[in-house]
């Protein structure tokens, strides 16, 4: 199953690298055209955000990060919005790059909890998303807001970009893909991202991997949503996670939440994400179950799944609760 996995990962690799040489491109690059742009501001912008979000705003404030992950959840604990803060260039503002179709969502929930507090909420429509598939040349910084990917490595540098100007005259051989890339990216590797793959109000944290992808503070004071959060993580084993699915062959009637089933046609999972075309999506599985099926599918089509290479080693408290659960 593993090695199947491998030589589709491979030849996708593979072909990447020909156009590649072919175009003589030095970085390539996509604009994310799915993402936008949540500016806050103001002398309470810092203290405002720290209750809201599930990550802690001192790594950007006090460690001088340039970005990070995090979440916003209800009062129930379930995720609302995923986003990536960026530190701004302004002092005390911040950006929130989060799922376009949610920004005004978004924009609107922050400013149900502003009350008293000195904050300035706005949707910048001029500050567009990319990512770099390539290490980028080092005089850019001064131009554009850049950082790695603060989830997974893998997933390549952000960079932020006033659309008046065009990232091409900025970067030399740049090469943009047209192509979706980065979701296939992100499926291969089994990152959730945006409203899609974690349909708002109906999904836990922990389960999304906000703890695996450095987007969960359990040492910060409260915030909304944190007490189921915390109980989860500190008292029980998460048996269900977004994981990479790999099909067969590319299928065009594929629907979300479909049932993914086992060799005895029980209930492993459900899919989450899938990127038509290709043969790469996400479900939302019950790990151990998953990963020692003989065979995964959904209805007729034959999926695979593995534990992604990023996943920390189990903690030993998990396994202890794991063997004594068993």
């Amino acid at each position: 199953m593993w090695r199947s996995i491998q030589a589709v990962a491979l030849r996708s690799v593979a072909a990447s690298s020909v156009r590649r040489v072919h175009q003589k491109c030095t970085v390539n690059a996509q604009e994310l055209k799915g993402r936008a742009i949540v500016k806050v501001s103001g002398v309470d912008a810092g203290p405002y955000l720290q209750g809201l979000m599930t990550n802690d705003i001192k790594h950007l404030d006090e460690d001088n990060n340039p970005n990070m992950y995090c979440m916003f959840l209800n009062r129930q604990g379930r995720i609302l919005y995923d986003a990536i803060i960026h530190s701004s260039k302004e002092s005390g503002s911040y950006l929130i790059e989060c799922d376009a179709e949610c920004s005004e969502s978004l924009a609107k929930h922050l400013t149900m909890f502003r009350v008293r507090r000195k904050v300035v909420i706005s949707i910048e429509e001029t500050l567009k998303p990319w990512v770099l598939f390539d290490q980028p040349p080092e005089d850019l910084s001064n131009e554009v807001i850049l950082a790695r990917d603060p989830r997974v490595k893998e997933l390549g540098w952000r960079v932020l970009v006033d659309s008046n100007k065009s990232l091409s005259h900025l970067i030399k051989n740049l090469c943009v893909d047209n192509t979706d890339r980065y979701t296939e990216l992100r499926y291969k590797l089994g990152v959730g991202e945006g409203s899609p793959d974690m349909p708002p109000g109906t999904c836990f944290p922990l389960e999304c991997n906000c703890d695996y992808l450095h987007g969960v503070s359990f040492h910060k004071g409260c915030y909304l949503g944190q007490e189921l959060t915390a109980r989860t993580y500190h008292t029980g084993v998460t048996r269900k996670r977004l994981m990479p699915v790999v099909f067969q062959q590319p299928s065009d009637s594929i629907q979300l939440e479909s049932t993914i089933s086992d060799e005895n046609g029980q209930r492993v999972g459900k899919l989450r994400g899938y990127l038509h075309g290709s043969v790469y999506g996400l479900g939302l599985l019950r790990i151990e179950q998953a990963l020692s099926s003989s065979q995964l599918k959904i209805d007729s089509n034959l999926i695979e799944t593995h534990r992604p290479a990023w996943w920390p080693i189990e903690a030993p408290k998990d396994r202890a609760q794991l063997e004594s659960s068993s």
